[in-house]
């Protein structure tokens, strides 16, 4: 399948979403009604207030969670017919790496090869040159354990982790909070370049708005209850952009300022 003919595939679609952490549906209602879809190639940002729901959401279409009911339906980018050995269709990185300390980069990376055993230590080590050159890591990293390396080393390599399953959708529980300004500009033109190179799609959790505007394509603002009180259509009038470059335009500046009028609102709303 071309990436022309996948630009406007859904690859998730949730509908009349609801989940409480209580043993009855209407005890602690974390998402009250939720409906969204993302497709590829579209990176989707969600901004809230903390405890709104963000994180339950990403945790419920990772199937850590159970919704209490409506559905929540994926549709991978390739058919059973062609789908590749090892491949996971959901990749989720979090705030903080989930690399093994005893075990050194290269065996972090290919542990795909060993949990996936159709996969081939050859294809595995194939994707890991490729993926060390796209986000700018020598191979001489290889030898070294994750104790060893900065913290923007460190994401990087769980990020090229992640994505040695070969995830369709990427789940994005702010992966550069931590991190300084320039290591995650940096880091945020790699992710951003690599999604839509190869047509993956992606749901972002962050509180840095930002962040929000220059890597997405939509950001939408949840509300207490897990509603999505505001969508916002990001539009630099480029088909591939820097988010580094973006963040300096007039345009930028009024996406900001629509971004904030409306998180603010919901944010105050919120603690009264």
């Amino acid at each position: 399948m071309s990436n022309l003919s996948l630009q406007n595939q859904t690859l998730l679609s949730i509908s009349d979403l609801r989940f409480s952490y209580g043993f009855r549906e209407s005890e602690n209602l974390v998402i009250k009604s939720l409906s969204l879809t993302v497709g590829a190639g579209e990176i989707v940002s969600i901004l809230g207030a903390s405890g709104c729901g963000k994180s339950t959401l990403l945790n419920l279409v990772a199937g850590l969670l159970s919704p209490k009911s409506g559905a929540i339906e994926f549709k991978a980018r390739t058919t059973i017919s062609d789908n590749k050995p090892g491949k996971n269709p959901i990749g989720y990185i979090f705030q903080d790496d989930a690399l093994f300390p005893w075990r050194s980069v290269r065996s972090n990376l290919m542990l795909v090869a060993d949990l996936a055993k159709e996969v081939s230590v050859g294809s595995a080590q194939e994707k890991t040159r490729r993926y060390l050159k796209a986000f700018h890591l020598d191979e001489g990293i290889l030898s070294k354990y994750p104790s060893q390396l900065s913290g923007g080393m460190r994401q990087r390599v769980s990020i090229i982790q992640t994505l040695m399953f070969d995830p369709d959708l990427l789940l994005l529980d702010e992966p550069f909070s931590s991190l300084d300004f320039f290591t995650k500009l940096s880091l945020e033109h790699e992710l951003y370049q690599l999604i839509k190179d190869q047509n993956k799609a992606a749901i972002l959790i962050t509180h840095d708005i930002d962040e929000a505007i220059a890597v997405s394509d939509r950001v939408l603002i949840m509300a207490k209850g897990g509603d999505i009180s505001q969508e916002f259509k990001i539009d630099f009038g480029q088909e591939a952009r820097s988010p580094e470059d973006v963040r300096g335009t007039a345009q930028f500046a009024e996406y900001y300022h629509a971004v904030w009028s409306h998180l603010r609102t919901v944010i105050q709303e919120r603690e009264v």
